[in-house]
């Protein structure tokens, strides 16, 4: 069996045990977890639907993701668990922990760091899962008293404040897991700005600066094959009416440029449409940042390939 046959029977053993112990209400599995549910649903054999659903992982980008929903000091919690196609020998399980308010901007800092330094510390091969459960559980209360304590950095009123606008490139962002999560961090965090899917990828993000650096942590903790920060604007604000005047896009929304089916495996997307929509926000310069053409002359009108997968 190779690893990645041996993978995901370790992760169909994992979620059997977790469906085992938990409540439907407790525990609720995304929407494409059902080809790997059905396997559980009818006892089918692994060895019988590894190659289907093996070619499911690789060329539709699903897996394994699931929340638990928990209490923290009477508050409602979740706690989200995606597995990459690796874990539990190769890689570590995506893990966020969504705290409605509960803690403040740097209590959750300093708790998803401890987080992360815990997941660190856990043996890979090993199901993490129950672990991390436990660790959560035990540590979370623990940050939720700082909540009313002045720690914020975010101003409020009219006092000072800091706006950052950050760039970033992927290789290439093709997981639906990826596209819903940079859009739902996006909301969370009342970001601004937008996301283009495909090869290479551009996440744009604007807003106060420690919401924009917390969405860049969160992003480097998924799996890439390659995510850069490609140029990074920040500007103190005197005031949040200030602040308010140095966003150039308004709300957060994924971006499709003139995409049409190629073969099977591609894709093509114009990018003198999204050259033409960076002039409009007056970001021409990041064009030529990612494409070496200067983006204030005319539109070239040609595509990119982008192939779809992971």
């Amino acid at each position: 069996m190779d690893s990645a046959a041996s993978c995901l029977e370790l992760q169909l053993s994992e979620v059997e045990m977790l469906k085992s112990m938990y409540s439907e209400e407790e525990l609720v599995f995304d929407g494409d977890c059902a080809p790997y549910l059905k396997i559980l649903l009818n006892g089918d054999s692994l060895d019988d639907n590894t190659a289907e659903l093996q070619t499911q992982i690789d060329e539709e980008g699903i897996c394994l993701g699931f929340t638990f929903k928990i209490l923290v000091d009477s508050h409602s919690a979740e706690i989200k668990f995606d597995f990459p196609k690796l874990y539990p020998e190769a890689a570590m399980p995506n893990v966020f922990v969504r705290t409605s308010g509960i803690l403040s901007r740097q209590s959750q800092s300093k708790f998803r760091q401890k987080l992360d330094d815990f997941l660190l510390s856990l043996d890979k091969g090993e199901i993490m899962v129950l672990p991390v459960l436990d660790w959560v559980n035990e540590h979370l209360p623990g940050y939720v008293d700082s909540l009313d304590t002045p720690t914020e950095t975010k101003s409020i009123g009219g006092g000072p404040c800091s706006f950052t606008r950050m760039w970033i490139y992927s290789h290439h962002i093709y997981s639906k897991f990826k596209r819903r999560d940079i859009l739902a961090w996006a909301s969370e965090l009342s970001l601004q700005g937008f996301s283009m899917s495909g090869k290479p990828g551009m996440i744009c993000a604007e807003g106060h600066t420690e919401d924009v650096e917390e969405y860049w942590a969160r992003l480097r903790r998924l799996n890439w094959k390659r995510l850069v920060m490609k140029e990074r604007e920040d500007v103190c604000c005197d005031s949040l009416d200030f602040l308010k005047r140095q966003f150039r896009f308004e709300g957060f929304e994924e971006k499709v440029f003139g995409i049409s089916k190629g073969s099977s495996s591609s894709f093509h997307s114009d990018i003198g449409l999204l050259r033409t929509f960076l002039q409009e926000h007056n970001c021409s310069h990041i064009f030529e940042l990612y494409f070496g053409i200067n983006g204030d002359s005319p539109s070239p009108g040609v595509d990119t390939s982008v192939g779809e997968g992971r």
